[in-house]
């Protein structure tokens, strides 16, 4: 099976949620924009992954405001 990804830069503290589904520190306000976010980017069978661990300043594509962002990346199977 071959592999795609897209890449988002996000604030550190979206990335456990993402991958491990722990919504731990989060208030309740981030949860539903976070959810909202995810909803939104939901690729079948996806898997994703922290390219970065040094973050660098851009735009948080969850939030869209700028902030320490890490990369990461959402691996979902190729179609055709």
């Amino acid at each position: 099976m071959k592999l795609d990804h897209y890449e988002y830069c996000i604030c550190p503290h979206w990335v456990s949620a993402i991958i491990n589904d722990d919504y731990t520190g989060l208030d309740d306000d981030e949860e539903k924009t976070l959810r909202e976010w995810l909803a939104a980017n939901e690729q079948r069978a996806s898997h994703w992954d922290v390219d970065s661990e040094e973050p660098f300043f851009a735009v948080d594509e969850v939030s869209d405001v700028y902030a320490d962002c890490v990369t990461v990346r959402q691996y979902f199977p190729m179609r055709g």
